[in-house]
């Protein structure tokens, strides 16, 4: 497991915000900020107009439903490429205004394709220590973090935010479920946690209480008394990632850091109670 981004002017990865929408989040777009800023990298934006939208025009019976449902209109190629040219006009202007003020550099550009196989394609253009920014917010959809993490090459961290994320400031939380990945881990969040001086919070999680109890020293051994990290142990989940998703709620960090494949973020299952109740940016790595 490491998390990495090459740092600017490496031209070997970079921190790729991929956009699929004119309704960004803002707290997504800070925390790719905010990660580029963390590693010396630069920001790409990844502007990627859907290419099955526009095949969708081909049919008479297809309309745009307003987010009320009140309003519906007859959708045309014209109108689609319309619309999203003012969405990625839009989508270029709130990062370029952010990456301005944090002077991280910012490359952007305008794709239409598919939104998978066009992420694939640039992750591979420059390679291989990239980290993936979603833009739109995080349903829940676990099948689209395991592809982005095991199937687009060149990637080694994804960072998501769900619907109810609020802020990227603050201290980062290290979610450490196997003692070896810690030192790994740790690197990570302190990298994160330098931009603002701020502590690091190791939250050790396991199924078991005995096996936290035994977590909770050999972590301690490995740390040697660091007066920077803070250790919490989230209650045994007996299976639950919602204990683990509470736990997270009540440290109230700034930035989660766990690994693809444990308790939080599983090889399969669903992940929406963990979107739902995040309320800053999840930087997920392999």
């Amino acid at each position: 497991m490491i998390a990495h981004v090459a740092e600017s002017g490496e031209d070997s990865g970079r921190v790729v915000l991929h956009f699929t929408s004119a309704q960004p989040s803002a707290v997504a777009l800070a925390a790719a900020i905010r990660v580029a800023r963390a590693f010396g990298s630069e920001v790409e934006m990844l502007f990627v107009e859907d290419e099955q939208l526009y095949d969708s025009t081909a049919y008479s019976f297809v309309r745009e439903v307003s987010l009320s449902g009140r309003q519906r209109r007859v959708v045309s190629a014209t109108d689609m490429k319309r619309d999203l040219h003012f969405a990625a006009q839009g989508a270029r202007r709130q990062i370029e205004a952010l990456a301005q003020r944090a002077e991280v550099p910012l490359r952007t550009r305008v794709v239409r394709d598919e939104p998978l196989r066009a992420l694939s394609i640039a992750c591979a253009e420059r390679g291989p220590w990239n980290v993936v920014a979603l833009a739109d917010p995080f349903a829940g959809d676990g099948l689209l973090v395991r592809q982005m993490l095991l199937e687009i090459a060149g990637t080694t961290g994804l960072v998501v935010v769900g619907p109810k994320a609020q802020r990227v400031e603050g201290f980062p939380v290290a979610v450490v479920e196997d003692i070896q990945c810690l030192p790994d881990m740790l690197r990570t969040a302190e990298r994160l946690a330098a931009l603002e001086g701020t502590q690091i919070v190791l939250l050790l999680v396991a199924s078991e209480a005995e096996r936290l109890h035994s977590m909770d020293g050999e972590a301690r051994l490995v740390l040697e008394g660091r007066e920077d990290v803070r250790i919490e142990v989230a209650a045994a989940t007996h299976g639950a990632a919602v204990v683990i998703a509470e736990a997270l709620r009540r440290l109230r960090g700034g930035f989660v850091i766990c690994q693809l494949g444990g308790l939080l973020v599983p090889d399969e299952g669903d992940l929406r109670p963990l979107a739902g109740g995040l309320e800053c940016p999840l930087f997920v790595v392999r």
